[in-house]
């Protein structure tokens, strides 16, 4: 029974192109986007898996849908996409067993995709060498496809993270590991398949994944109550999961191995006939001729064992004929094996012996081929000892001019040595000579810069004197002009009031009362001198109660001044105080006797330390690049600003009004900076 289970695998695991396919297809969704105004890519898309689908149903239909999209990735001229068309193109080929342009369409995809590293690109490599290595175990080399899917294959997507590709490339390992008869190997690699699917039944590998865990214990011939149930288990799973899904390529699978469980272990040979029967009507609907050869085999093997010797020959020769289209040697020695057993089974000695014959050719020219590797191998080896035996001469000889090599070197060293240390010892000159140089530059730049220090200081200084002289001589002028001759005016309005010397005549008193009242107006114009000079207000009450009193003052001569202060908090530095007082006090100044404004706007606003002044006219404006027109004011409003390391930004346009606004750090020394 062994035997009729191991000639399952030598046909059905070369079944093994890499599709991953889903259970369910809408074919017209797909032909939908080709009548579509889809993108290009799009419609490459939908024919390539029309291409897949119609794989394993009609190849011919598979390959019109696939050469299409070839002849549109090629308009498009984009590398990946021209790869993935030359790789579905060549899965037709492989399902014609054109195997030679299969490998030619596959070498191209791959040489397209190796220099690019993008996922998708990574992920359709694994896919080409998958497929490259089904081409080498379909020409009877399983080993090089099982190196292919662990060196190559596996690798690419373990390091891109594709799981369900993984699963696949899982699946087909534990096929050769079956076709070798290590069936712990093959069930673990089933199972690990199958944990990968467990939340993707929609892919058809899913389901043979199951399948093949039914197929690993079978092989094992271990048909206990517990894999029994296992084996049911996972047939029932292969079921519930196609039922839906009539159409799905899994089916083949399902027949094959439900009826291999009932003919050897439920032991039911109705059963298990009819799951072969109705696998051979499902792989004539889909035309898969391959599949069919291994669902007559199966027939052939029931027959055979219940002696329905008859029916097993008819199922025998029809194998043998038809397996002729697919070229493997072993598969082609199993049937006429079995060709033996049933005519002699029937009694025909004569033909059994010729066919003896025809298998023993056969199984000589299989063992030849064996034989010439063994024997390149052989030769190769013989090879390997000539060459060795004449690296042993030569190293004889080498060994005579290795000392006159090694003197030769051992001086060649001792020079390179000798001009690599007058070469150091140059460099060191050389940057000793640099460091020296570049030291005098510093300290002459040092020194450069305390000059400018000490110029900056004694400036600052100077400035400072002068700012401070002025305020006191300000404030000793308005201090004598209000106590001094504002006294006296006083005074004389005083005693001019109480007069008795005035003429009783209307004319007389009223040039008294004119009198009083310019003296009235010589008082206040005296006192307004004054207070501009040094505000008592600004002394005794503030900055802002300053500068509105200032404010008022003016809009009395009939300008409308708008005055805005927002979080100033400069009463504990008077220096400022006075600072920013002199600064308004010119600018508005500036705006009404110069530009002749009829509106001012005054903004004080302090914010996390920071002061910004704004002062706006609607005046007659002046060029900002005219240095001449500039005067004495303006340049003392500069001075005061650079006093307080603040900026100042004049915007002004003629006939159209002025702006400028200054912005000052309270929380920084101040450092001038003079022009």
């Amino acid at each position: 029974m062994h035997y009729f289970l191991v000639f399952y695998l030598s046909f059905f695991s070369c079944y093994s192109l890499f599709a991953q396919q889903r259970l369910a297809f809408n074919e017209d969704s797909l032909k939908n986007v080709l009548k579509s105004d889809a993108s290009e890519r799009k419609k490459i898309s939908a024919l390539q898996d029309l291409s897949d689908h119609w794989l394993y149903i009609d190849s011919a239909k598979s390959m019109g849908f696939a050469q299409d999209a070839f002849k549109r990735s090629v308009r498009l001229k984009e590398p990946l996409t021209l790869a993935i068309a030359h790789y579905y193109v060549a899965g037709v080929y492989m399902e014609h067993y054109n195997l030679s342009e299969a490998r030619r369409a596959f070498e191209k995809a791959k040489a397209l995709l190796e220099t690019d590293t993008s996922h998708n690109a990574q992920r359709y490599l694994a896919r080409v060498w998958h497929n490259i290595g089904a081409i080498s175990q379909r020409e009877d080399d399983t080993e090089t496809f099982l190196r292919l899917l662990i060196e190559k294959a596996c690798p690419i997507l373990e390091r891109i993270g594709d799981s369900l590709l993984l699963a696949n490339n899982y699946y087909d390992i534990g096929n050769v590991f079956a076709d070798i008869k290590q069936y712990d190997k093959a069930y673990s690699y089933f199972q690990r398949a199958a944990l990968i699917f467990a939340d993707h039944h929609e892919y058809a590998d899913a389901v043979n994944s199951h399948l093949g865990i039914v197929k690993a214990l079978l092989y094992q011939e271990d048909f206990s109550p517990a894999n029994r149930e296992r084996m049911q288990a996972h047939l029932n799973f292969a079921y519930k999961q196609l039922k839906d899904y009539p159409q799905a390529y899994p089916w083949t699978n399902y027949y094959v191995l439900a009826g291999m469980y009932q003919q050897y272990v439920e032991k039911n040979f109705d059963r298990a006939l009819k799951n072969f029967n109705e696998g051979i009507t499902f792989a004539n609907q889909r035309q898969e001729a391959y599949n069919r050869i291994e669902l007559l085999n199966r027939k052939y093997y029931l027959y055979f064992e219940n002696q329905q010797y008859d029916k097993a020959k008819e199922m025998a020769y029809r194998v043998y004929n038809e397996n002729k289209a697919f070229p493997l040697s072993r598969n082609k020695l199993i049937s006429l094996r079995n060709l033996v057993n049933v005519e002699e089974a029937v009694g025909n000695k004569a033909k059994a012996f010729a066919l003896l014959k025809e298998y023993l050719a056969l199984a000589d020219t299989v063992n030849e081929k064996q034989t010439n590797v063994k024997i390149n191998l052989i030769e190769k080896k013989y090879e390997d000892a000539k060459k060795e035996k004449e690296i042993v001469s030569l190293k004889a000889e080498n060994e005579l001019n290795s000392a006159a090599l090694k003197y030769n070197k051992t001086m060649l060293v001792f020079i390179c040595i000798v001009l690599g240390c007058l070469l150091i010892l140059l460099g060191l000159g050389y940057l000793l000579y640099r460091n020296k140089q570049r030291l005098a530059k510093q300290q002459c730049d040092l020194h450069e810069e305390q000059l400018q220090r000490m110029q900056k200081e004694q400036q600052i200084r100077f400035f400072n004197a002068m700012l401070q002289g002025q305020e006191q001589e300000r404030k000793r002028l308005a201090s004598d002009l209000h106590d001094g001759l504002g006294g006296l005016l006083s005074n004389v309005k005083l005693l001019l009031s109480k007069n008795p010397c005035v003429s009783p005549e209307p004319q007389a008193q009223e040039q008294h009362r004119i009198i009083l009242n310019k003296l009235d107006v010589a008082v206040n114009e005296l006192r307004r001198i004054a207070r501009n000079m040094m505000p008592e207000t600004l002394l005794r009450f503030g900055l802002v109660t300053a500068l509105r009193d200032f404010c008022e003052d003016l809009e009395r001569s009939g300008i409308s001044i708008s005055l805005q202060t927002y979080g100033f908090s400069l009463e504990d530095d008077k220096d400022r105080q006075i600072m920013v007082y002199r600064i308004l006090q010119e600018l508005i100044n500036n705006a009404v006797r110069h530009a002749g404004a009829n509106t001012i706007l005054v903004q004080c606003i302090q914010n996390d330390g920071k002061v910004f002044i704004t002062v706006e006219d609607d005046g007659c404006g002046f060029d900002t690049d005219d240095q001449q027109g500039k005067g004495v004011g303006l340049h003392n409003v500069k001075n005061r600003v650079a006093y307080l390391n603040g900026q100042l930004d004049i915007q002004s346009e003629k006939n159209v009004g002025t702006t400028i606004n200054i912005e000052f750090n309270v929380n920084k020394a101040y450092i001038p900076t003079y022009r």
